[in-house]
């Protein structure tokens, strides 16, 4: 549908008359100026623009209509291409992956602090400087990395502006105090450098986090991960509509393929097999047969050759996968089926993998706790490398979801599927 709106407005501009045209010339030249003169805005501020460019040049459009500035067919036409064009743009920053340039910063900190975020490595900033308060020499850092260092709060000044840095980074610990930041704060108050302060919680999504002043200082709380009854409710009903009305309009291709898989090796063309769903759970699951009927007691054999590390068992060119398996997998086509579970309350649309029986045997504490949701046809582990990723990376994306999951977000990881899928990246 999203991809229809651009094609619509080319069809305006070709077909209507010389004010719609100018409208679209209109919206581009706007919206090439915010990218040019604002390079280093977030993608969200970038989308937020798009919008109020889009609604106010439309109303612009409907108002010139109105008042008689122009004819009502001009200005219907106008307003249609805007929508379509901001409609489209907006549709492809929020599908297309996040590209923007890594964020220099100057990091401030213990030593033990400083050298283990260094350590730790984070690929969206680059550390330009280093400001340790807690020795009296500076920090041992690489030597790859040339980061200048200071020990006295009055130089970072120095740094800041000569590496140009983007954000000033306060990592907590023992050698930062309340009197540290008040003064930052001070010295770069009218800076556009940025000043925040890294705080210890991990995997919380940000409508999770609040802070509130008390007398004894401020307070970061932390929501409760575990969403209302409304909105689990919700959920449930998108689920059920949308696995009817997709297996509606996907029953012909079920059928072509159901057909594909039974006639190209000999066995049935559903593989049914046991998973376990909601709080440990297990249920039937049903997938295209991708492998040969023998597939399971060549596992054993085959187990030397597995790729992947922890529970998971992964090969990237299984000799047990058909050919018409092989393409299936590729393009994802072999989840379909999963539906019918969604259908029935055992899946979701979207949720975290489901698991097998033998992996969920080995599961500790943490690991058990990707079991309080349904487990979904896609995922944040689909969109994020699917068979690529380790089983940690998978395990911590399965308890993100888990704790932080909302339903615009179950909508913005159903939408990067299709980008995942066409991708084929993970996918064997």
């Amino acid at each position: 549908m999203l991809g229809l709106l651009p094609a619509a407005a080319l069809a305006v501009f070709v077909l209507a008359g010389t004010w719609p045209k100018a409208a679209l010339g209109v919206v581009v030249a706007a919206m090439a100026v915010r990218m040019i003169g604002h390079r280093e805005m977030t993608r969200r501020d970038r989308i937020r623009g798009d919008i109020r460019t889009t609604l106010a040049l439309a109303s612009l459009f409907a108002v010139a209509g109105i008042t008689g500035v122009m004819s009502l067919p001009d200005s219907r036409g106008s307003v249609a291409v805007v929508l379509a064009a901001g409609i489209g743009v907006t549709a492809v920053r929020i599908l297309l992956p996040h590209t923007g340039r890594p964020r220099t910063v100057v990091l401030v900190g213990g030593q033990s602090e400083i050298a283990a975020h260094l350590a730790a490595g984070h690929h969206d900033q680059v550390v330009a400087g280093c400001l340790v308060v807690d020795a009296g020499a500076a920090l041992a850092v690489q030597p790859a990395l040339l980061v200048p260092t200071t020990t006295s709060v009055d130089t970072v000044g120095e740094i800041v502006r000569s590496t140009q840095a983007d954000d000033i980074l306060i990592l907590p610990g023992a050698a930062v105090d309340a009197g540290l930041v008040r003064d930052l704060s001070w010295m770069f108050q009218d800076s556009p450098v940025t000043l925040g302060i890294l705080h210890p919680v991990t995997s919380v999504a940000r409508h999770r986090l609040h802070t509130h002043v008390n007398r004894h200082g401020t307070v970061l709380e932390l929501r409760h991960p575990r969403a209302s009854l409304p909105l689990r409710l919700a959920k449930n009903v998108i689920d059920r509509v949308g696995a009817a009305l997709l297996l509606v309009l996907a029953s012909p291709v079920l059928i072509a393929l159901w057909l594909a898989v039974w006639l190209d090796t000999k066995g049935p063309g559903f593989f049914v097999q046991t998973r376990i769903g909601r709080d440990g759970r297990p249920f039937r699951m049903f997938k295209f047969r991708t492998m040969h009927l023998d597939a399971e007691s060549l596992l054993a054999s085959l187990a030397e050759s597995n790729e992947s590390d922890g529970m998971l068992f992964k090969i990237r060119r299984d000799p047990r996968v058909t050919r018409v398996g092989y393409w299936l997998r590729r393009s994802s086509l072999d989840e379909l089926p999963q539906l019918i579970n969604v259908l029935r309350g055992e899946m979701s649309l979207v949720g975290p993998r489901p698991a097998l029986p033998s992996e969920v045997s080995n599961y500790d504490e943490v690991a058990r706790r990707r079991l309080v949701v349904k487990p979904g046809i896609t995922g944040l582990w689909q969109v994020s490398g699917r068979s690529d990723l380790t089983w940690e990376q998978s395990l911590i994306l399965d308890l993100y979801y888990a704790d932080n999951w909302r339903l615009r977000d179950d909508f913005a990881i159903a939408a990067r599927t299709l980008t995942a899928v066409i991708q084929a990246r993970g996918a064997y």
